[in-house]
C-alpha cells in the first residue's frame, strides 16, 4: 500500500460516523501503529475494505515491537486477533486464522502485563472455537482442559482462562444435549468471573429452565452475563 492511498483511506475513515481523530494516523504507512488503528476501521462492516485491513494487519504483524512496552505488545495482539477474526469467516482461510490467533497468544503470554483490553483466556476462546470449526474439537477440548487444570488453583478471583475454558466445555455440552452437564461449567465459568448484582436474578431465571434444549439454556445464560470487557479481571 502507498503512502496516497493510506493517506485516502484515512479520510474515508474519518468521514464515517465514527469520525476518529486524525492524529491517531499521525504516523502515516511507515508506523504499524497507525496502520493498526486504520485496518480496525478499514475492517467495520460498514466499510467493505476487507482486503485493504487484511493487508494492513498482516504488515503489522511482520513487525517487530518493544516488548517491554505494554501498550505496543496489547495493540499488536489486537491486531492480529482481528486478523485471525476476519480470515476465520473468509474461504479457505480458516489456516491462516489458526496461526494468527496463535500468534497472538504467543505475544500475549510472553509479558506479565495486566493488559487493558486483551484477555488472555479470550484469545484462548477464539482459538478453540475456531479449532471446533475447524474439525479439531478433540484436540481443543484437550488444551482447555490443560488450562483449566494449570489455573484453577491459582488464588485469584477473576481467571479469564477459567472463565473461556469452562465457556468452551459448557458450549459443547450443549451442542452434545447434555444440559446438567453444560449447566455445571456455565457455573464453574461465572465462579471466574467478577457478576455485579444487578445481574444475579436474570442469571438464577437461566439457569432455573427445566427442558432439555441445552443450546437455548446456554444462550439464555450468555444474554442474562455481562459482557466481560467492561468487567475487572486478575488475569
Amino acid at each position: 500500500m502507498t503512502q496516497e492511498t493510506f493517506h485516502k483511506l484515512v479520510h474515508k475513515v474519518m468521514e464515517t460516523p465514527a469520525h476518529p481523530p486524525e492524529t491517531l494516523f499521525a504516523g502515516g504507512m511507515d508506523d504499524w501503529h497507525a496502520r493498526a488503528r486504520l485496518a480496525h476501521f478499514l475492517a467495520m462492516p460498514n466499510m467493505n475494505r476487507t482486503a485493504e485491513a487484511i493487508e494492513l494487519f498482516r504488515s503489522v504483524g511482520e513487525e517487530e515491537i518493544d516488548d517491554e512496552n505494554a501498550e505496543d505488545v496489547e495493540e499488536k495482539v489486537y491486531a492480529l486477533q482481528k486478523l485471525s477474526s476476519i480470515e476465520k469467516e473468509m474461504e479457505g482461510k480458516k489456516k491462516d486464522a489458526l496461526r494468527h490467533i496463535g500468534e497472538a497468544i504467543e505475544l500475549a503470554e510472553s509479558t506479565d502485563f495486566l493488559y487493558k483490553y486483551i484477555l488472555r483466556g479470550e484469545l484462548w476462546g477464539d482459538r478453540w472455537n475456531l479449532m471446533h470449526h475447524m474439525d479439531m474439537t478433540q484436540e481443543a477440548e484437550s488444551e482447555a482442559d490443560e488450562r483449566i487444570e494449570a489455573y484453577k488453583d491459582i488464588p485469584i478471583q477473576h481467571n479469564s482462562y477459567l472463565y473461556y475454558g469452562y465457556r468452551f466445555k459448557a458450549m459443547l455440552a450443549a451442542e452434545r444435549g447434555v444440559p446438567l452437564v453444560a449447566k455445571d461449567y456455565m457455573h464453574m465459568a461465572l465462579h471466574s468471573m467478577e457478576i455485579p448484582k444487578d445481574y444475579e436474578a436474570g442469571l438464577e431465571k437461566a439457569f432455573s429452565a427445566t427442558h432439555d434444549n441445552a443450546a437455548w439454556i446456554l444462550n439464555e445464560v450468555d444474554r442474562a452475563t455481562p459482557n466481560p470487557d467492561h468487567l475487572h479481571w486478575d488475569i
